[in-house]
């Protein structure tokens, strides 16, 4: 600053100087460093020094002598040796340290860009929504985004810290907009939700059921909270597991390697998994991948099945959907077809329907699909209400419905609701204004026809009772789906062939029950038009 003024007044006119206005440049000690600029030290003459030389001046110093240098001393200690390259190829002793890991942002050339402030990662719920909050800062933003699934399902167990800001925290995150771009960042918000539900289950999954007919949201927005319904439900009763709950379950202090072995009996390293660099973000089409899961369990067995019985157009049809499915999903299909004279497809054994505890299941019906149900009841007999625009909006209804076939399926046989839960989807799927939403709109159309599936899976043990209780509703879904199955073509339509092959699927399954217990249809089938 001191030569910054100095050269200044040297250029510049008085009233344009550069004066940086401090005491350490205005005191005795500054005001003396900025007068050097103004010391005038001239070359002087020559002619004393030439006198000097010749005599005829001022007398020459007297030389003085020299001190002779001191003989050097033998070396003593180490001799340092400079050693080509060439010769330090062998030496592999010494292992050079590797560079340390610097900062990405602390390499940049230009040293403003260099951030000191950085915000750490929150460690508790209330920091957490501090940061989701803060929708003008893209560091807090990212951070709450990547930091709340595993936070939510760590604190779950301990305190009641998330269960004091649950009903905050899903208003957040349901209500987050996309303001900066972040990477996966539909993902990391439907994982943070999911782990809501799954923390507080029973108070949760009524504000989700509640929020998808109320408040003011977009389409997208209402989709994700049937999304997190249906993947939330599927992993309470043990068909998902979720990433984010194993890098959650950590324990606060471990015993030593040595001795944990000795309880555990087994390297203690199986049970630890790493926590941010294995987690996998949610696939987009998450419940759309789980319910095309169900219905290839739901046709493969069906097919084989019915092949080795009778070989027929429908069956010929419903086991190249089969396999043009499993394709599509790259997974390898069991079927082989030799011949089209004689048909033998060999297919792996259906899978039971996990048995879960009755507990989990009633959760799952009190919690999850009762309420979604009742409120989509509300909104058919309130033509008027807005909720009764948003559940006919077709890709959410054909999202609605899935959510609850899917709910049904995760709810399992052994649940003691089951009886009135088939009753209840059943009927919702006959409902007048469904069927007439169905019309034309193969979304719709493929949603009843799945949830229809669902119910068909889940009951397959107690088919007797259903055509005992339901009877009207399995005669004319017959009717119904029979008529579907006739109006679509197929062919190089994907998506009318899924939904023609899952008619058919579908008609197979209720024409073996009406077969079964035609008797106790008899009343049903008599007037039925």
């Amino acid at each position: 600053m001191v030569v910054g003024e100095g050269i200044s007044s040297l250029v510049n006119k008085a009233d344009t100087r550069l004066d940086f206005n401090l005491e350490e440049t205005k005191d005795a000690e500054g005001q003396w460093y900025k007068a050097l600029v103004n010391v005038n030290d001239p070359i002087g003459s020559l002619t004393p020094l030439l006198a000097a030389q010749k005599g005829t001046g001022n007398p020459a110093p007297e030389k003085r002598a020299r001190k002779p240098a001191p003989p050097k001393a033998p070396q003593q200690g180490f001799i340092i040796e400079e050693l080509s390259d060439e010769e330090m190829v062998d030496e592999d002793d010494i292992i050079p340290y590797g560079k340390p890991d610097s900062d990405a942002e602390d390499s940049d050339d230009d040293p403003t860009l260099i951030r000191r402030d950085k915000p750490k990662a929150p460690v508790y719920v209330r920091n957490l929504i501090q940061y989701l909050r803060d929708t003008d800062s893209y560091d807090h933003q990212k951070l709450a985004l990547t930091t709340a699934p595993a936070l939510i399902r760590r604190k779950a167990n301990f305190g009641t810290e998330v269960a004091e800001h649950t009903k905050e925290l899903a208003t957040l995150l349901v209500g987050l907009q996309d303001k900066y771009e972040i990477d996966n960042f539909d993902d990391l918000r439907l994982q943070g939700m999911i782990a809501i539900v799954v923390a507080q289950p029973q108070t949760m999954g009524k504000w989700f059921a509640k929020t998808f007919f109320d408040g003011d949201y977009s389409v997208s927005q209402r989709a994700s909270v049937l999304i997190v319904l249906g993947l939330a439900g599927r992993e309470l009763a043990g068909f998902e597991t979720s990433e984010y709950a194993t890098a959650a379950s950590f324990p606060s202090k471990t015993l030593p390697e040595q001795v944990e072995r000795l309880f555990i009996g087994q390297d203690p390293s199986v049970y630890r998994q790493s926590t941010s660099s294995s987690l996998k973000s949610l696939p987009p089409n998450a419940l759309e991948n789980a319910a095309s899961s169900l219905t290839q369990q739901f046709l493969e067995p069906m097919a084989a099945s019915a092949a080795d019985a009778a070989t027929g157009p429908d069956i010929l049809k419903l086991s190249t959907f089969t396999s043009r499915l499993a394709e599509k999903q790259n997974h390898q299909d069991d079927a082989a077809i030799s011949g089209p004279s004689n048909v033998k497809i060999k297919s792996r054994a259906k899978p039971r329907v996990r048995a879960i505890p009755n507990t989990t299941a009633q959760l799952l019906c009190a919690s999850f699909f009762s309420p979604l149900t009742a409120r989509f009841q509300a909104a058919l007999h309130a033509p008027n209400s807005r909720s009764r625009g948003i559940v006919f909006q077709p890709y959410l209804l054909a999202l609605y419905l899935k959510t609850l076939a899917l709910l049904l399926h995760a709810a399992g046989p052994s649940t003691l609701a089951l009886p009135q839960m088939t009753a209840e989807l059943w009927r919702l799927l006959l409902s007048t204004s469904v069927r007439a939403q169905a019309v034309g709109d193969f979304g719709v159309t493929q949603a009843v026809l799945f949830g229809l599936m669902a119910i068909l899976d889940v009951n397959e043990d107690r088919m007797r009772d259903v055509c005992q209780e339901l009877g009207k509703e399995v005669v004319e879904t017959q009717e119904w789906v029979a008529g579907v199955f006739q109006g679509l073509r197929g062919g190089d339509r994907s998506e009318e062939e899924q939904v023609k092959m899952l008619a058919a699927g579908v008609l197979v399954r209720l024409r073996e029950g009406i077969e079964k217990y035609r008797l106790l249809l008899v009343g049903d089938l008599i007037g039925f038009t």
